[in-house]
């Protein structure tokens, strides 16, 4: 026979709880044993403006560091105006290819089933992936500030024109 009465005993569980008890007592009491002072003179002396622009100011030897994160700022800009046409280009011919590919699987799929195919089906999502292939390749092609410039911008100040007529109307 099988004896399922047994003690549950945590003979740990009070020693963990004792020197967690302990250690929440050092921390909240050892700042105020410490008899480090506060100087507020000095403090204001080393932390002001001067004191750090005449440290950190580039170009001098005081900030070593400083003059590390420029030239890295300089390399990483001077890559990316090199690198941008190329990429540029590479992802147009990437989305292109792939756009082809993806209207040439579909067209085999939907022709090529024996199944009877609705024809506004296949042109509407035809024309649906063409939408979505024109807006990624005119946000490559002029870049998000133009696409907000020509787009955005307008949309929005015809919403404002229109907001105002019907405010200035009702006497608001």
């Amino acid at each position: 026979m099988i004896n399922l009465s047994y003690k549950i005993s945590y003979p740990h569980f009070n020693r963990k709880l004792a020197i967690f008890g302990i250690f929440c007592l050092c921390v909240l009491f050892l700042p105020s044993l410490c008899v480090a002072g506060y100087d507020h003179n000095e403090y204001l002396e080393y932390c002001n403006s001067k004191t750090f622009d005449e440290k950190y100011v580039p170009g001098q030897s005081g900030c070593w560091s400083c003059a590390i994160v420029h030239w890295l700022m300089d390399a990483m800009v001077t890559a990316i105006v090199a690198l941008s046409e190329p990429v540029l280009e590479l992802s147009k011919l990437i989305l292109n290819l792939g756009a082809a590919i993806w209207l040439a699987m579909f067209f085999l799929k939907s022709l090529g089933s024996f199944t009877v195919q609705d024809p506004a089906k296949i042109i509407d999502a035809v024309l649906t992936f063409m939408f979505k292939w024109a807006l990624v390749f005119t946000l490559i092609h002029f870049g998000i500030d133009e696409i907000v410039g020509q787009i955005v911008n307008p949309l929005l100040s015809i919403g404002m024109d229109i907001g105002t007529e019907f405010s200035g109307a009702s006497g608001w």
